[in-house]
């Protein structure tokens, strides 16, 4: 239902999200299956604070001893702050099979509170994080304020969170586009993040919901922008 990354860089791994709070037996089982200690872990980035994307970092932080980071304006939040309301309520989803899906998932995954991350560095747009792929923030906010995507330079890589996604989790909607109203603060404002996203120089789009997507991504972008709100 919700993806996050493994970025391998001279021995050492940087995670991008931290799914669900459940996920964590998720990234166990992908460590083991890469023969990886625990300790390899560097740094957990989120790209927003969300409970679909904060879930383990906490328990990854003490287990591994990773740093944990985070927007700064979003870091009240993943530090167990009251979230914000968003921009509607998904009671005008719940028609949709896909919704029930999401909600299913959440519930099994114990990710409907976000698990508090007790220690938390902050980074702001632009910023180049000396850890494991050297990634850069690109901030493009609206899903939530302190949204982020996380750009990898040197494989032409852009992990984009919430800000574009190729599957919606409320409609199921496939293909690029921005979340929906239910889950986003301002959805105007996340499309015209979008003209950020837009100008990096990708290859290859990895989503916090759906399938990768490869090629430009000023055309992944041109499409986001023509489906429009849901």
């Amino acid at each position: 239902m919700v993806n996050f990354y493994l970025l391998e860089e001279v021995g050492g791994l940087t995670l991008v999200d931290a799914g669900t709070t459940g996920d964590w037996d998720v990234f166990a089982t992908a460590m083991a299956g890469l023969r990886r200690p625990a300790t390899d872990l560097q740094a957990v980035l989120v790209t927003h604070a969300h409970s679909d994307h904060t879930g383990f970092a906490e328990r990854a932080r003490t287990t591994t001893g990773a740093g944990v980071w985070i927007h700064q304006l979003d870091a009240t939040a993943a530090g167990g702050g009251a979230p914000a309301k968003n921009e509607t309520g998904i009671a005008r989803y719940l028609a949709r099979p896909e919704a029930y899906r999401t909600l299913v998932h959440l519930i099994r995954h114990r990710g409907m509170k976000i698990a508090p991350i007790l220690q938390l560095s902050a980074f702001a747009d632009g910023d180049t994080i000396d850890v494991p792929g050297r990634p850069r923030i690109v901030h493009a906010p609206g899903h939530t304020p302190g949204m982020s995507a996380v750009f990898v330079e040197s494989r032409r890589v852009l992990l984009t969170g919430d800000a574009l996604v190729t599957r919606n989790p409320l409609t199921g909607r496939r293909g690029p586009q921005i979340m929906p109203s239910g889950l986003n603060r301002d959805s105007q404002q996340a499309l015209r993040s979008l003209d950020v996203v837009a100008h990096v120089p990708a290859d290859l789009v990895l989503p916090g919901h759906g399938e990768p997507w490869e090629g430009r991504v000023a055309e992944a972008v041109r499409m986001a922008r023509q489906r429009g709100l849901s």
